[in-house]
């Protein structure tokens, strides 16, 4: 974990806008609450098909937008062709979706995983992008701890920070007003209430423990990770909500993980809805009244880089805007 100098109370977000070159529309809207708004880092969801070609024309276009790599085993296919990684595919070739997947994790190989997630890092390195970080589609390398092993590895392999794995929907750092309606850490305790015997099985690499357990191994290894994670704005998209975090929001380092976009049709062929919803979130993120508040609250906004400088470097550093 990072830490603030002694003496320091600076209060820092990092507004992260996962999911960069899922799709046409996806992607436009999270360059535009980056350039618009407080969005201040990105990270690729390099595997979607099409994703290589509209992360490099990001990339030749803004290449001041810090983008990370957004690790991914529950969506679409695999960089690696599937009869290499053939546990972590179903019949089709695809990626276990996160409703699927718990039923699978005790036989997925961790040398395919590895394998993967290092063709993922090289993809997106192909495409002209030196990665400021590492962060976790459905959280799920992260909740199933001995897939999180493989991630310290890569962050230490590319020397880069990663995104902090206790989220704030198990520290209870932040409680919005209103519950979180989706979160891997809900969908994994369904799936527990609906496989009891199997979910018994699983459940010691599960717990908040083990999850508290990874912050202290990657400090261990020497890992750089944000203080917080601020999980619950997912499907709670308002600008109250924004501000309602910033008034609360701790010392130290924090992330807000966001999902700005245009819904386009791409999106919705996909099927797995958060839609509109991504519509929504791009107006809270480009209204002004979220920057008001975030100088009202002397928060500073930041990106990754802020971790990949040294542990001395000044934390009241706001990523420029962009003209």
């Amino acid at each position: 974990m990072s830490s603030v100098s002694a003496g320091e109370s600076k209060r820092v977000l990092i507004v992260n806008a996962d999911d960069l070159g899922l799709t046409d529309g996806v992607t436009e809207g999270i360059v535009q609450a980056w350039r618009e708004g407080v969005v201040t880092s990105t990270s690729a969801m390099i595997n979607m098909e099409g994703a290589a070609e509209r992360v490099a024309a990001v990339h030749r276009a803004h290449p001041e937008l810090p983008i990370g790599l957004h690790v991914n085993i529950t969506a679409g296919r695999p960089v690696l062709p599937p009869e290499r990684v053939p546990t972590l595919v179903d019949r089709e070739g695809r990626f276990h979706s996160i409703d699927t997947i718990p039923l699978h994790l005790l036989r997925i190989s961790l040398d395919e995983l590895r394998a993967e997630l290092r063709a993922q890092a090289e993809r997106l390195l192909e495409t002209g992008v030196r990665f400021t970080h590492i962060d976790y589609h459905h959280h799920i390398v992260v909740l199933y701890t001995p897939f999180y092993r493989i991630v310290r590895e890569l962050a230490k392999e590319f020397g880069v920070p990663v995104r902090q794995p206790v989220p704030a929907s198990v520290s209870g750092v932040i409680r919005f007003p209103s519950a979180m309606r989706s979160s891997a850490v809900s969908q994994m305790m369904g799936f527990a209430l609906r496989h009891p015997i199997l979910a018994a099985r699983m459940v010691r690499h599960m717990t908040p423990a083990a999850v508290r357990r990874q912050a202290e191994l990657l400090k261990r290894d020497g890992v750089r990770a944000p203080d917080w994670f601020i999980d619950g704005f997912y499907g709670n998209a308002t600008v109250e909500n924004f501000v309602f975090m910033l008034e609360r929001l701790p010392e130290g380092i924090s992330e807000v993980v966001v999902h700005p976009g245009k819904a386009d049709e791409a999106l919705r062929r996909m099927g797995a809805g958060y839609i509109e919803e991504r519509e929504a979130e791009l107006k809270v993120l480009t209204d002004p009244r979220v920057r008001e508040a975030c100088a009202a609250f002397g928060v500073q906004l930041a990106s990754y880089e802020l971790l990949r400088a040294s542990p001395r470097a000044s934390l009241a550093v706001e990523t420029p805007k962009r003209e």
